[in-house]
């Protein structure tokens, strides 16, 4: 053995470079073992790849996603290629093929299933390739169309380039079980689609897409590394940038290699496996003015994460040469409104400080301060995003500038910016939809009955009338006249409870005709005309025909159908025995009709006289549909008929059913609520409210007086209010006559806030409501208020603050943001919508508006308390000068309390009821002189009207 200096440091050179090959190595396998780990769960994924062979699938070669074929989806369009000399190698799968929609002007993809309430992911690509070959998508002769989510417009779809590749993401929540994507035609291009993606998100995430706006991509953009930083950035981090190259050759080759895997990984646009949400983070092309740093370190997210980006992007940042600012900026699309945006900055610091280094920076946009004095976290994913809509009319310019203070200059990992999707459009109720669409498989409709049945009102299915409010549109009348219609009534027409017109002649319909028919309450044309039927036209048909209530048109006779033999040859052969049989067998039971009808009349009478009301004995017991004992009166179904006349007149419609006006003993108006048909949603509510209305008691809640299980019939008898509802005194006909003072109006909402008190903490179990709107505040002869309609209230867990639910109910416009997005049910649910209610009270308009820039009252509330207008607030019936404008802006910072995004920021019903007798006492001192007018109070920093920005950094925590 031999020593020297020079070999001492050889030696130490060697082994300085295994170590550090050593550290290559495991950095190779650890991102190896990252590679091959299980991947992120795919639930719910959707892949469509439009226009390939029906029943067909295929793995994409890059993400391992399974993609299938269009056919389960959607009816209508036509299959094809692009041309071959477009089917290069850079062009995905899923743009190789297409689906065309040469007919009708919207065709529409139904995903489903989905969960209502929950918030999805949807991506749609588009490439034209000179399908059809016509040479069209050209820069001075486009091929635009438009496509919807639903009822609502998302894009302008404009293909200018045949080798270009689209693609549109936008982010919406669930209204339904089903999710639509239609495509418009425009009269300016034929509307194909290459691809369509839905990926299910947590409600938690992208908080400026909810149940009253949806958001539309701008742009993802990772700021990856170019393909010279890896290879110093990584030996960086292996301290390789000091050692002799001489002397690294061979660890510098290996780093090199993993470089160059490196650079491949973060230069292809990140999406699934890397992120679980399969979002696409596209590379941000080098930019002169830009350096990357980065890192193989993993970054972790905050448990409030509002985004949760992939680690991938977080490991690059740009940071800018030689200079303490970074910029980026982009020019607001061209169109009649201008976008609003949403913006997320994503900074996570990349780099492990150390003494007296600190990254410090401010955030301007467009010269005006954003936010300031930002620190990145190391290893963290913090960031900045903007809470309400960036309204600019010119340049979007953003810029980072380092502090004073700070030693290093800005940096930025990644950005997002969306555009605002206004929802104006209401779906059709979901109800009329589920029997519309029933309809349609039941008898297999040819017609191009495709997207809502109702929305928009320029697309509405052909052959179909529908109603238009402030609420959802309602079908309410059906021309199904000679459209093929074979076999039995289908069941789905029993829920379209607010038709008033059915044509179903000239088909081939046959069985019976069926007693639910009778139960439509709104129905009042019916031809049944040239059908097969083979029984007589029901008695209850018959006899609201009779009545006037239902204009009914028949043949008055069956079996007109061709069955194989003639009618006329059948008759000559019957002998004269069987015809004097057919001619007695009518009159005889023509007789014992009459004497049945005098006994029933009889017994009735003696049951009025008698007023024992008493179950008939072959009454199916309660506990076999699941009802406990009441300690209420039972009524059978023959004493509702004399109490309310034979359900002539009708006062409403409740949750399960339609509701009479009836006439007890010593001529006590009851209402009775009877429940229409046998289906499963009604027999639910009926039991909910029976069940819940028999263990409240309270003086602001409608009281239960009896019920009837009647074999088929089932209904319930309550306390009538004569003068209506609040919906009725603010925006219906008993609003006509004189519209309720602010006085009635506080007095209103204050009982209702106090039954809803009771509901929550005066009964043993705790009880959500889960649909308080004005219609189901109902008012006694002296405006007294109680809360009514408890179908789809939920009794709580004992002790529990939120109640689980699986489908979400309540009424658009008044349901709580966050139940919608958890299905996390709780009291503050109803405190929310009863907010909704307050601004009602305040402006006299519905929830929702309909038409363009009319979104939901919230949106519309806002800036007009920003300007601090009160009369731009008020309903214009309530004169200036007969309120006390204290009291109004107590109630309308209470409203804006109780509709907070998040539960735990809004107040009790309990604090409700103090706010609202505070603002009770200022009206009422008001009026009898004690208190002059005055202006609205100053709102403190505090108030709860919206921020500018929000963070997911540790400062924000």
């Amino acid at each position: 053995m031999w020593y020297s200096p020079g070999a001492e440091k050889l030696q130490e050179g060697m082994a300085m470079e295994f170590l550090s090959l050593g550290k290559v190595v495991i950095c190779c396998f650890l991102l190896w073992g990252i590679l091959v780990t299980g991947q992120p769960s795919t639930e719910g994924y959707i892949s469509i790849d439009c226009g390939i062979s029906s029943g067909y699938s295929y793995n994409d070669p890059n993400t391992k996603l399974e993609y299938i074929s269009d056919d389960q989806f959607i009816d209508t369009g036509i299959n094809y290629n692009i041309a071959g000399n477009y089917n290069t190698s850079d062009v995905i799968m899923q743009n190789r093929n297409l689906r065309s929609f040469p007919d009708g002007d919207r065709n529409c993809y139904t995903l489903k299933p989905v969960i209502p309430g929950r918030k999805y992911l949807l991506r749609a690509r588009f490439m034209y390739g000179n399908y059809d070959g016509n040479n069209s998508a050209k820069d001075d002769s486009p091929i635009l169309f438009d496509l919807h989510i639903g009822v609502n417009f998302w894009k302008k779809v404009n293909i200018s380039d045949a080798s270009g590749q689209y693609r549109y993401e936008a982010i919406t929540v669930a209204v339904a079980e089903f999710i639509q994507v239609c495509l418009i035609n425009t009269s300016t291009g034929t509307p194909f689609v290459s691809s369509l993606e839905m990926r299910p998100l947590k409600s938690s995430l992208y908080p400026a897409a909810n149940a009253s706006q949806s958001i539309a991509l701008v742009f993802r953009n990772n700021l990856a590394s170019t393909s010279t930083t890896p290879l110093i950035s990584i030996s960086r981090e292996l301290g390789h940038v000091d050692t002799p190259l001489v002397h690294s050759a061979f660890c510098l080759l290996l780093c090199f290699l993993f470089s160059f895997f490196f650079w491949f990984v973060t230069r292809r646009p990140n999406r699934y496996p890397d992120d679980p949400y399969d979002r696409i983070w596209t590379p941000w092309d080098f930019v002169p003015y830009w350096s990357v740093i980065s890192t193989a370190s993993t970054f972790q997210n905050y448990a409030d994460d509002p985004f949760e980006p992939p680690s991938v992007v977080y490991q690059t940042a740009a940071v800018p040469v030689n200079d303490t600012s970074l910029g980026f900026y982009w020019e607001p699309g061209n169109g009649p409104i201008a976008p609003q945006y949403f913006v997320v900055l994503y900074m996570g610091e990349v780099q492990q400080l150390t003494g007296s280094a600190k990254r410090v920076f401010d955030i301007y946009l467009n010269g005006n301060i954003w936010h300031k004095s930002f620190e990145p976290p190391y290893l963290m994913m913090g960031g900045l995003y903007s809470t309400s809509p960036l309204d600019v009319s010119a340049w979007y310019n953003f810029s980072l500038n380092a502090t004073t203070n700070s030693t290093l200059p800005p940096l930025l990992n990644a950005l997002e910016a969306y555009s605002l999707m206004l929802l104006p459009e209401l779906m059709t109720d979901l109800d009329d939809v589920e029997a519309i669409m029933g309809i349609k498989e039941d008898y297999q409709m040819k017609r191009n009955w495709v997207g809502d049945p109702c929305a928009p009102k320029k697309y509405a299915w052909d052959g179909m009338t529908c109603s238009y409010s402030a609420s959802a549109p309602r079908i309410t009348a059906l021309n199904l006249s000679s459209s093929g219609l074979t076999g039995y009534m289908s069941t789905s027409f029993s829920m379209l409870k607010e038709i008033n017109s059915l044509d179903l002649s000239y088909n081939k319909l046959n069985g019976t005709i069926p007693d639910f028919l009778a139960n439509l309450s709104s129905l009042q044309f019916l031809d049944l005309t040239a059908n097969c039927f083979t029984e007589p036209i029901p008695d209850v048909l018959l006899k609201r025909s009779a009545a006037g209530s239902l204009k009914l048109r028949t043949d008055n006779s069956t079996n007109k159908c061709d069955n194989g033999f003639s009618t006329e040859t059948s008759t000559k052969k019957l002998t004269t025995p069987i015809i004097v049989t057919i001619s007695v067998v009518p009159v005889v039971l023509l007789a014992l009709a009459v004497v049945g009808y005098m006994l029933i009349s009889k017994r009735r009478q003696q049951g009025l006289v008698s007023h024992a009301v008493r179950p008939q004995a072959e009454e199916v017991p309660l506990r076999k549909i699941g009802l406990e004992e009441l300690e209420t009166k039972v009524f059978t179904y023959l004493q509702l008929e004399n109490i309310t006349n034979k359900f002539t007149r009708v006062i409403g419609q409740g949750g399960f059913g339609t509701v009479y006006l009836g006439y007890l003993e010593g001529s006590t108006e009851v209402a009775v609520k009877l429940l229409s048909g046998w289906s499963s949603q009604g027999m639910k509510e009926f039991l909910a409210e029976t069940q819940n209305l028999r263990k409240v008691h309270h003086k602001n809640l409608v009281s239960l007086v009896g019920y009837c299980n009647d074999r088929e019939h089932m209904a319930l008898v309550y306390e009538y209010l004569p003068q209506g509802s609040l919906h009725d005194h603010l925006r219906g006909k008993a609003g006509l006559a004189r519209p309720l003072s602010w006085r009635e109006r506080l007095q209103i909402v204050l009982e209702a806030a106090q039954g809803l008190d009771y509901l929550h903490k005066g009964c043993k179990q705790s009880i959500i409501h889960r649909d308080v709107k004005p219609s189901n505040i109902l008012l006694g002869h002296h405006l007294e208020a109680k809360i009514a309609d408890f179908g789809l209230s939920k009794a709580m867990l004992s002790d529990a603050q939120y109640e689980s639910t699986v489908a979400l109910v309540g009424t658009p416009g008044y349901m709580d943001p966050e139940y919608h997005r958890t299905l996390q049910l709780s009291e503050k649910s109803d405190v929310y919508s009863f907010g909704v209610v307050l601004l009602e009270i305040v402006t006299g308009e519905p929830p929702i508006v309909q038409g363009t820039g009319k979104v939901h009252i919230l949106e519309r509330v806002k800036p007009k308390l920003n300007r601090g207008d009160i009369e731009e607030i008020m309903d214009r019936r309530l004169l200036r000068g007969k309120y006390d404008v204290n009291s109004v802006w107590k109630v309308l910072e209470l409203a804006m309390m109780c509709t907070q995004e998040y539960s735990t920021q809004r107040p009790t019903m309990a604090d409700v009821v103090v706010h609202l007798k505070e603002s009770l006492t200022l009206e009422t001192s008001c009026i009898s002189g004690e208190n002059p007018y005055s202006e609205r109070p100053s709102i403190g920093e505090n108030s709860a009207f919206g921020d500018i920005s929000g963070t997911f950094s540790p400062s924000a925590r």
